[in-house]
C-alpha cells in the first residue's frame, strides 16, 4: 500500500508543528470561558495537539542529516 500523503519538505513540516502548537494555545485560552466539563475536553484536545507536534518534530529531527 502506498502512502497517499504528499512528500512534505522541512518548512511544511515545521509549519504543521507550529500550527498545532498555536491551536493548542488557542484551546487553552478558550478553556477559561467554558464550564469545567468543557474545559477538560479542551485540555485533552490541547494535549493531543502538543503530543502530535512533538512527535512530528522528533520524526523530522530523526530525518535530518547529521553534520
Amino acid at each position: 500500500m502506498t502512502d497517499p500523503a504528499p512528500q512534505l519538505n522541512a518548512d511544511d513540516q515545521r509549519r504543521i508543528c507550529d500550527a498545532l502548537r498555536y491551536l493548542a494555545r488557542d484551546l487553552h485560552h478558550r478553556s477559561f470561558a467554558v464550564t469545567s466539563e468543557r474545559r477538560e475536553l479542551l485540555w485533552e484536545e490541547m494535549d493531543r495537539c502538543l503530543e502530535l507536534a512533538d512527535r512530528l518534530s522528533e520524526a523530522r529531527a530523526d530525518q535530518s542529516p547529521v553534520t
